[in-house]
């Protein structure tokens, strides 16, 4: 691969045909070392949907006066060129993607691209919940797990989210090639030795544990 686009959208919505991307943010990396970015708001030509202000902070007077997709669809397209895309959960972007791109007449995207998210789930299959990482292959979650969390403070804005993104992909990386700086407990990574549910990370007082999620049924608790 000549190129990777890690890139990440904010939308008005979760339906990668009907909502509309109002944020992007890519940062390609080139097999020579040169590092490009782009960024732009995008008006969506509707009003952003409170939950979306709530989690991303982006209001409609923040893309009032921003291009609209028609102004940016080719650039962007352009941008990608032949490069690989590098996303968390890839197909959520790249279904806004491509729905931006046909709407607008622009070339369709190459089948390449990376999901980290899979990577995640294939490396980690029960990766433990941390606190505050709100889901187990959660982007903040893999930011605590790779101690990645003073570095990041991981808002919901795209550049922020590609920034980590880069760093969570080269741990990912490393730890697939035996290379990793850390090592984990079976139990942080592969779940519950009992009934296999993920585990949750509980830290009182200083002391660390793994609690099984599933506490209806199962009762194991761990001291890491």
């Amino acid at each position: 691969m000549d190129s990777l686009v890690f890139l990440d959208v904010e939308t008005t919505g979760l339906d990668g045909y009907k909502d509309r991307v109002v944020e992007i943010y890519m940062l390609k990396l080139e097999r020579s070392g040169e590092v490009q970015e782009y960024h732009t708001m995008i008006n969506p030509e509707r009003p952003i949907p409170e939950y979306i202000t709530s989690l991303t902070g982006i209001t409609d007077e923040d893309v009032c006066h921003a291009p609209t997709e028609k102004d940016v669809a080719c650039q962007i397209r352009e941008f990608i060129g032949d490069g690989a895309i590098v996303a968390h959960n890839l197909d959520f972007d790249r279904r806004f993607l491509e729905s931006m791109f046909k709407r607008n007449q622009c070339a369709p995207l190459s089948a390449k691209g990376i999901d980290t998210l899979a990577i995640s789930r294939r490396l980690f299959p029960r990766l433990c919940i941390y606190p505050d990482g709100e889901g187990s292959h959660k982007l903040k979650n893999l930011m605590y797990h790779f101690h990645l969390d003073r570095e990041f403070a991981n808002s919901h804005r795209a550049k922020d989210d590609v920034l980590l993104l880069v760093q969570v992909y080269r741990h990912l990386e490393a730890y697939a090639r035996g290379q990793s700086p850390y090592q984990y407990p079976r139990a942080m990574t592969h779940g519950c030795p009992k009934c296999r549910s993920a585990m949750r990370l509980v830290i009182n007082q200083g002391k660390k544990e793994l609690v099984c999620v599933n506490a209806t049924s199962c009762s194991e608790r761990l001291v890491v």
